[in-house]
């Protein structure tokens, strides 16, 4: 998940950049595509479908039928939103392809799909999933602090917005 997160950051940062206004080669999008295959970009978007499905049902009321339907729900909301990804993913790698073609010259494009393609790279690839849960671990971390932080940093400047409700008269 972590490398979907930085893939999406960077090709919304990229985005915005002037770069993107020029048509890329066709030799820089077939680069940029051997570089997502290497990636194994595919794999990092086809697991999304839980996330996707966590966040959709959390917005939807719990079921009637108590705990054997709220499960059924969570299943078939799972395979919805697995099938939805998965058929998204074509359409995003080829949009990515065009984004990274625009950005990075040709010459750089190579030298990334190199490092993909040899042992290191692969290494990379292969290892990267097990790094997914003590990252996970450390980001839930990092953002209970950040939180915390970020609670006393502002109720320092806005006092008045951090005071408990009044208790209601009775």
């Amino acid at each position: 998940m972590n490398r979907l997160i930085a893939l999406l950051a960077l090709g919304c940062a990229l985005m915005a950049a002037p770069a993107l206004a020029q048509a890329p080669s066709p030799k820089a999008v077939a680069l940029a595509k051997r570089y997502l295959a290497a990636a194994e970009a595919s794999k990092i978007l086809e697991n999304e479908g839980p996330v996707v499905a966590q966040y959709m049902i959390s917005k939807i009321p719990a079921p009637a039928g108590g705990e054997a339907k709220a499960r059924e729900v969570k299943h078939a909301m799972l395979d919805a939103a697995t099938a939805a990804v998965q058929a998204k993913v074509p359409e995003f790698l080829d949009k990515t392809a065009v984004i990274y073609a625009r950005v990075f010259t040709e010459k750089q494009l190579e030298d990334i799909v190199a490092f993909y393609d040899s042992p290191s790279g692969k290494a990379f690839v292969a290892k990267t999933g097990d790094a997914a849960a003590p990252m996970s671990d450390l980001i839930r971390s990092l953002g209970d602090d950040i939180q915390r932080d970020t609670r006393q940093r502002f109720c320092a400047k806005e006092p008045d917005s951090c005071k408990p409700p009044a208790a209601a008269s009775q």
